[in-house]
């Protein structure tokens, strides 16, 4: 179990274009693919959980914290073998990181767990307040509460080592165990932090039988020496564990690691969530439409909105119609028909993830599949095998394409003629439509409408967006209907003197 798929073996993951990422040039939403779900509960879950860590003061520190220590406990979990030293000595962690951890999960959702609606913060709150009632935690506190924090604190060891007259080490050992850790004595590592003051944690000159040069064999050697000698220090007062009580400890630890991936990734969720808020970016949860209907209310683009300010930002209200299977759009270039479906694409993408989209108001379907076709990928190809290129690309749509997917085509057939072009093009929406599902076509091609006797069978399934130039003026606006075919060739003659006012 963790923070991202709650409900049991949710399996039901979002299918992607092989051909074109999603949303190019974005590490975040390719590093959040495996999160992506079409399973409505795990969706409603972690819309509570976005919700509630947006509303409750201090719930993002402390999953940041708890995300933080769960990294730093990494090396004890991993440890799969270890000599009979190791072992005496990390059977002296392994209940104090039990015990520190347990603690910290408890005392501090304890504190807000009355504002909680997330079954993920709750099962977590659950989970550690059913270790801190159990006889093997308070057993455990107990014997090692009062020197846990102690242990805990160690961050440096003070060597010593006598010396014959040839300065030959006649025997070493530890002196102290110190709460700071030393100072390095590197002279460019004190430049760099302009810390020139000397103390008793300042290293004078570093111990050469450390250096990454040394021999497995030596290394070992070293290594077997120090981990002795802090198990003499360390064990005064300590009482080992029994082994059936380190299973436990390990057990326990365990179902606290399985939220530290999804952790990380909801972190950087709430970076990102967090850029719109700090420009004032409208922000909501999405409802799921029954009908596949996709409505939204002033989306805006979230490329846009971490380059730009809110004011140079023109967010769209468009409903998609469940009766429509596909929207051909048309407008002049750069006038943000792109830039549309990039945020129609990211919004669908955030709401499938369980996070809010940038808009005032917005109800979406879940989709199996959404399939991205671009022309910026497209033409990356060799122009000689582009066309074929596309033609792929627009088949392996066709062959995994279902009534509840969802195409993004950009300027397709661009490479070849639009006498060859348009036939083509209305027979893979002609496909589409006997298909179902919802596909938004750009281009460029005004005749790709009813005329085409591929769409025209198919009446009120094909509709038509478009957006405006007013001379050198774009309105970036997505409105109904067709645009007037020769509106923008005339505008922009016009503008270089080819045609008379």
């Amino acid at each position: 179990m963790d923070f991202m798929f709650l409900t049991d073996n949710d399996q039901t993951m979002l299918n992607f274009d092989p051909q074109s990422k999603i949303v190019s040039k974005d590490k975040f939403f390719e590093c959040a693919k495996k999160y992506i779900s079409t399973n409505k509960k795990v969706l409603l879950q972690r819309q509570a959980l976005f919700s509630d860590i947006l509303k409750i003061t201090g719930l993002e520190v402390f999953l940041i914290s708890l995300s933080e220590k769960l990294a730093e406990y990494i090396p004890l979990m991993k440890l799969k073998q270890a000599t009979s030293t190791e072992e005496k000595l990390y059977s002296l962690l392994y209940p104090t990181v039990y015990i520190e951890l347990v603690r910290f999960v408890y005392e501090e959702l304890f504190s807000v767990k009355d504002s909680i609606s997330s079954e993920s913060l709750r099962h977590l709150y659950e989970l550690a307040k059913d270790d801190i009632e159990s006889n093997e935690y308070r057993q455990l506190e107990r014997y090692y509460g009062k020197n846990a924090d102690k242990l805990r604190s160690v961050n440096s060891v003070t060597l010593g080592i006598n010396l014959n007259v040839l300065y030959q080490p006649t025997e070493a050992g530890i002196i102290s165990l110190n709460k700071e850790k030393f100072k390095s004595g590197d002279l460019l590592d004190r430049i760099i932090k302009l810390d020139f003051e000397k103390d008793e944690f300042h290293c004078i000159a570093p111990i050469t039988v450390i250096d990454k040069k040394l021999g497995f064999e030596v290394s070992q050697q070293v290594n077997y020496a120090f981990l002795n000698a802090m198990e003499k220090v360390l064990s005064c007062g300590f009482h080992h564990c029994s082994n059936r009580m380190l299973y436990y400890i390990k057990e326990s630890l365990a179902k606290y690691f399985e939220y530290i991936d999804s952790l990380k990734f909801i972190l950087e969720a709430v970076k990102r969530i967090k850029v719109f808020k700090d420009k004032n970016i409208p922000l909501c949860f999405p409802s799921i439409s029954r009908d596949r209907t996709f409505n939204v209310v002033s989306l805006y683009d979230d490329s846009l909105c971490r380059i730009k300010e809110k004011s140079e930002i023109v967010p769209n209200t468009v409903c998609l119609e469940n009766g429509v299977c596909c929207y051909i759009l048309t407008g002049p270039n750069s006038g943000g028909k792109t830039v549309f479906i990039n945020s129609l694409t990211a919004a669908q993408y955030y709401f499938q993830l369980g996070m809010p989209i940038p808009a005032k108001e917005a109800s979406l379907p879940i989709c199996d599949a959404i399939f991205k076709i671009s022309v910026e990928e497209q033409a990356k190809v060799d122009p000689v095998g582009r066309f074929e290129k596309e033609c792929i690309s627009l088949s392996e749509v066709l062959k995994k394409f279902t009534p509840n997917s969802l195409a993004l085509i950009d300027e397709a057939f661009t490479s070849t003629s639009a006498t060859e072009a348009l036939p083509i093009a209305a027979n893979f929406i002609s496909e589409l439509c006997n298909i179902g599902g919802k596909c938004i076509f750009i281009t460029h091609y005004h005749e790709l409408c009813e005329k085409q006797p591929k769409i025209a069978k198919h009446g009120e399934r094909v509709d038509y967006l478009h957006t405006e130039a007013h001379g050198d003026h774009r309105s970036y606006a997505i409105q109904n209907g067709k645009a007037k075919s020769n509106s923008y060739a005339q505008s922009i003659a016009k503008k270089y003197g080819l045609i008379e006012e």
